[in-house]
């Protein structure tokens, strides 16, 4: 055998499920799971789940989160379906028709049933919400596209999901770094060293708030550009939060577009998530 690919690709061949195989990382070792999360905080991401990935060629494609359909679309291809558990309709950054969805009012990821009628070649889910058992039958319906290291930013999902689909990401990655580029530079020109992400509907300054994360998605899409993230496990007052050099933003967690950009940044979200956060803002 020469590869662990040429082992999936029998397996599959052959009609059989991956339940019986390990999930393997790079150099065939064995990998870690998370668990899907379950949590009332708007912001919190989706839970990666690890797995191998067959690489057979992929004509038709379906999305199970708002982030892996903001990437599918800024490819260029058109989904057969799609679903999200914040919807997959119309957000600012992506103004197109919503593709088809599956019957599904269940709780969680659609059955493997309502999706099999639209005969999907794979299932793009680098960053669906999904327990590694869901993966497994999702595995066993498609190929699924996913990366073993766990959830990817904005450039290694863009990538990942272009690699799969045989579409180049060049156009839609430099429309993107021109975007970043332009508003960080924007922010430093302010004076801008460091932000911090409030997440709330308001607050006087005593107010303790809620910060989001360093190591949130939106976080670590923060400090590639080159920003200090300041974040505390526990509730700040508003007032200590307003300093030189700090940029503070907030998020509502009413405003559904908000909260969809920031809990799954991507190829066309990030950047017009920064735009809604920063816009008419100054540090202290």
């Amino acid at each position: 055998m020469n590869s662990r690919r040429d082992v999936l690709r029998l397996a599959l061949g052959a009609g059989l499920g991956l339940a019986g195989l390990t999930a393997c990382g790079a150099g065939g070792e064995s990998t870690t799971t998370s668990p899907a999360v379950s949590t009332s905080d708007p912001l919190a991401p989706p839970a990666p789940v690890r797995t191998p990935t067959e690489d057979s060629p992929v004509r038709s494609l379906g999305t199970l989160s708002s982030a892996d359909l903001d990437v599918v679309l800024a490819l260029g291809m058109e989904p057969e379906v799609a679903w999200a558990a914040d919807g997959t309709g119309p957000r600012p950054w992506r103004e197109r028709p919503s593709p088809p969805e599956p019957d599904w009012a269940g709780s969680g990821p659609p059955s493997l049933r309502s999706l099999l009628l639209f005969g999907v070649d794979a299932f793009a889910l680098a960053a669906a919400d999904v327990s590694e058992a869901q993966l497994r039958g999702f595995e066993q319906l498609a190929t699924v596209i996913v990366d073993p290291d766990g959830r990817p930013g904005w450039r290694e999902h863009l990538d990942l999901v272009a690699g799969a689909v045989d579409r180049d990401p060049a156009p839609p990655a430099a429309d993107t770094e021109d975007a970043l580029d332009a508003w960080s530079r924007g922010q430093r020109r302010l004076g801008v060293e460091a932000l911090v992400v409030v997440v709330g509907t308001g607050a006087r300054p005593d107010t303790p708030v809620a910060t989001l994360q360093d190591g949130s998605p939106f976080g670590r899409e923060l400090r590639d550009l080159g920003f200090e993230v300041i974040s505390d496990p526990e509730p700040v007052p508003y007032r200590e939060l307003r300093r030189p050099g700090v940029q503070v933003a907030r998020v509502d967690p009413r405003d559904g577009d908000l909260v969809a950009a920031v809990r799954q940044p991507s190829v066309t979200s990030l950047p017009w998530a920064l735009d809604r956060l920063a816009d008419g803002r100054r540090p202290a």
